[in-house]
């Protein structure tokens, strides 16, 4: 992401050639890109709309649409391995908690029932979700299976911890 142009966007940065390639447009702010399965798009939250919303932009021709509907706000956008579904920060009345969207339906499922949840990481398999969570006046790690059955805290003994990333699958 670079604010090259006053709004944040969205770019390609070829490593041979070393030339870069504006993929998001307009005043808005395009921000947390996450590339498709496939590779052929990128999912990015963006404000285009009023409040962040996720899209996606097909990188031949940079058309763009918008994924999500459900809630007030929508970001931080990881598809599955699969590519079927959509995990997310969700905002509706009850915080922000962790989601998933099957893409074809559009149906949401909250996974999480805390009030402040950010920073999903997908397993590499698609399994399972590591995010930071609010508990009382700290963070801690917490797990949810992506289809919400299992759920686990992970309490950390000293300081605030948040942005887990899983690894690459090995």
């Amino acid at each position: 992401m670079l604010s090259k142009t006053g709004s944040l966007h969205i770019y390609l940065l070829d490593l041979n050639s070393k030339q870069l390639t504006q993929v998001t447009s307009g005043r808005a702010n395009n921000t947390e890109p996450f590339w498709d399965p496939a590779g052929n798009s990128l999912i990015f939250t963006s404000d285009r709309g009023g409040k962040p919303q996720i899209y996606r932009v097909n990188l031949a021709d940079k058309s763009t649409e918008r994924l999500t509907w459900q809630g007030t706000q929508n970001l931080g956008g990881q598809l599955t391995p699969d590519g079927q579904s959509l995990i997310m920060v969700h905002q509706s009345s009850s915080g922000y908690n962790i989601a998933k969207q099957d893409l074809s339906s559009g149906a949401v499922q909250i996974l999480t029932t805390t009030f402040l949840d950010e920073s999903p990481s997908l397993a590499p398999n698609g399994s399972m979700v590591i995010y930071s969570s609010v508990n009382g006046l700290s963070n801690e790690l917490s797990l949810v299976s992506i289809d919400g059955r299992f759920k686990a805290r992970l309490p950390a003994l000293n300081g605030q911890v948040r942005a887990p990333a899983w690894g690459p699958f090995l």
